[in-house]
């Protein structure tokens, strides 16, 4: 019997309890005041009954709640434990949870298969009768969950514990004129009665009888038949009965009372011991009733807060961590690969994502380049992807330079990828800027828990975002510097100290692998004629145009300097003599070919002379090899100019280690 059934069932009897002895003092009347006492005995009793079965409703109700809960919690096997659990403790005779389709995911003990959601329903016409309620279940978003549903079997066990509340007569309960569950055997004729009569107390068969309609809160018609009491015997038995009722009230209230505050107190003490911190407080359930369900809840709140604080310690310590990685590589690094490694890496550890992917704008800003991914290939990623502005979930936030957050997919309210993007799951993309400029994407896919990334997600990486922002621009501005610092500011070739920097090199990897190395120096014939007719704009522009004819004969691997003035020097690795010639003639081809100057410029006819020299037959160091072919240039000009000339081989020369 639960705590609320105690409580009604006592108060009832102290309200009874004088009414009755009352009547009792009017001797006179007894006869008449017995018959009218025993009906309202009878409709007081049926009273208490429907109270009593509106308890089980609201057992029934708190109990699909629980099933609801326990099944959202952790579908499953774990779920399905769960509700099987709420059965053995002795809740519910059946526990059901249903999805939104109506297919039955969990289910326990005797329950209907379907029950609209209500407070208390009979269950299906025409089938085994149920006391049920069933509830709605909701996911986070609102959308449907499904039900779950509690019910209680309607029998002769129901109807005696019914009684047993009642503690006389006999109790039975209807459907229409139909009785469904009893006590006891009833007279054949009580019932029709009262179907017929539903507001009077029927006499029939020597039984006084009351009915109770089924209402709201109340699915159940419920008789209650008493004995009709005959003389003062029954009299004498009454009064002794309500004497002892009276005594058993008592105790009962003052049991109930102590049972009621205990627990209660020891739930304020329990609150207050977590509000001061300690977060290891639980109560012990001394019960299973309302009370004891109570502490259970308590507990479970308790553990769930020591949970989420875990993993608040967790998540900060996540995020500390990656940023002392994110520090230390900024530190010691100017490689932008490894910074947008690190931030991708750093990224997916603090918000606990599964795959994740940088994507940067190329030189012409129409399309974003993949630079770094991980756990993307498995979702249908290439590795050469590129998707331009605007397109797909990426491209929309490099062109509005605003954060999407939400689900991947085609359906109402998703984000819509673009092909090579990944087509299902949850998503988070932010755009990385610099000086106010989106330069690239973060893009990152699934929680490790499945979840959604939520609110706390979002707030982790704008402040993550903007920080990563600042280590890829300090990135960039060093290679500009850089690229600053060792090409020349008017041709765009590269300058003269990287040039020295350059052939160094070449002439010791030629050495170490004995492979041959060649070494142009060119010069425009006659320049300084070109700056004092056309003007030194004009000269420029020629330069220009140069280096951009000179790059045009020349393979990737060949490095073009300017060497100052009008000078350009080449390195022409894995190249001899022939193959120096060969280069030259297309350089002094290209330059004579047409005119120097843009469409609707006067055209002006410039040519080149060109001295070449190949390691180690003309030299085995960096300064002879460029003195040989400065000497061949001259050669060049004293030729006639526009040709070129090849370096007679030198003395015998230690080339370097």
């Amino acid at each position: 019997m639960t705590l609320r059934t105690r409580l009604t069932a006592a108060f009832v009897v102290v309200v009874l309890v004088p009414l009755l002895v009352g009547g009792l003092l009017v001797t006179r009347a007894f006869p008449r005041a017995n018959a009218t006492r025993q009906g309202e005995t009878a409709t007081a009793s049926a009273r208490l009954v429907a109270t009593v079965l509106a308890g089980y409703c609201d057992r029934a109700r708190a109990t699909a709640e629980a099933a609801g809960r326990a099944w959202s919690g952790a579908p499953g096997p774990a779920g399905a434990r769960a509700v099987a659990d709420l059965v053995q403790r002795g809740l519910a005779d059946g526990v059901r949870v249903s999805s939104p389709s109506g297919a039955t995911v969990a289910a326990a003990g005797t329950a209907p298969t379907t029950a609209a959601a209500g407070d208390c329903v009979t269950g299906v016409p025409g089938t085994e009768p149920f006391l049920t309620a069933a509830v709605q279940l909701n996911a986070a978003s609102g959308a449907d969950a499904g039900r779950a549903l509690a019910s209680y079997r309607v029998d002769t066990a129901l109807a005696r514990r019914l009684q047993a509340a009642v503690g006389t007569g006999q109790v039975a309960l209807l459907v229409g004129s139909r009785v469904v569950a009893s006590s006891g055997r009833l007279p054949a004729d009580l019932v029709p009665g009262l179907v017929e009569s539903p507001e009077q107390v029927s006499r029939a068969s020597a039984q006084v009888a009351v009915l109770s309609p089924a209402r709201e809160g109340q699915p159940y018609t419920v008789v209650v038949a008493l004995p009709q009491a005959r003389g003062p015997g029954l009299l004498a038995l009454t009064v002794a009965v309500l004497l002892g009722a009276v005594l058993l009230a008592a105790g009962i209230a003052w049991l109930l009372a102590r049972a009621t505050t205990r627990p209660l107190e020891a739930l304020g003490e329990a609150a207050a011991r977590i509000a001061s911190g300690d977060l290891d407080t639980a109560i012990e359930v001394r019960s299973r009733d309302e009370v004891g369900r109570l502490a259970e809840t308590f507990n479970d709140m308790t553990e769930d807060l020591r949970t989420y604080v875990r993993a608040l310690e967790a998540s900060r310590d996540e995020l500390q961590a990656g940023l002392s990685r994110l520090g230390d590589t900024l530190s010691s690094t100017h490689d932008l690969a490894r910074i947008l490694t690190v931030v991708l890496e750093t990224a997916m550890a603090s918000t606990r994502a599964q795959a994740g992917m940088v994507l940067m704008f190329g030189a012409a800003r129409s399309e974003l380049v993949l630079e770094v991914a991980r756990g993307v290939e498995e979702r249908g990623v290439p590795a050469d992807l590129r998707l331009p502005a605007g397109q797909g979930v990426t491209g929309r936030v490099a062109q509005t330079g605003e954060i999407a957050m939400g689900r991947l997919g085609d359906g109402a309210g998703q984000l819509r990828p673009a092909p090579g993007e990944p087509a299902r799951g949850s998503v988070i993309a932010v755009p990385l800027k610099s000086s106010g400029t989106v330069i690239g994407v973060l893009d990152l896919f699934d929680r490790l828990d499945a979840e959604t990334f939520d609110q706390r997600d979002l707030a982790t990486i704008r402040t993550f975002a903007s920080q990563a922002t600042v280590a890829i621009d300090n990135v960039l501005l060093h290679d500009e510097a850089r690229r600053l610092s060792i090409t020349d500011g008017l041709t765009g070739l590269w300058n003269y100290r990287y040039f020295t920097m350059t052939i160094g090199k070449e002439i010791e990897r030629s050495a170490r692998f004995g492979r041959p190395l060649a070494l142009l120096m060119l010069d425009l014939d006659l320049f300084k004629a070109v700056n004092d007719t056309y003007g030194h704009q004009r000269g420029d522009a020629v330069l220009v145009e140069l280096a951009a004819r000179v790059r045009s004969q020349v393979r990737d691997v060949d490095t073009v300097a300017r060497y100052g003035g009008e000078e350009v020097v080449v390195i022409l690795p894995e190249t001899d003599e022939p193959g120096a010639a060969q280069a030259a003639e297309r350089i002094c081809d290209a330059v004579r070919r047409r005119p120097f100057g843009e469409p609707g410029q006067h055209g002006i006819e410039v040519t080149v002379s060109i001295g070449a020299a190949v390691f180690p037959a003309h030299g085995g160091s960096s300064s002879t090899l460029l003195r040989r072919a400065d000497e061949a240039l001259y050669e060049a000009k004293d030729a006639g100019r526009d040709t070129w000339r090849l370096a007679t081989a030198a003395p015998a020369e230690t080339a370097p280690h």
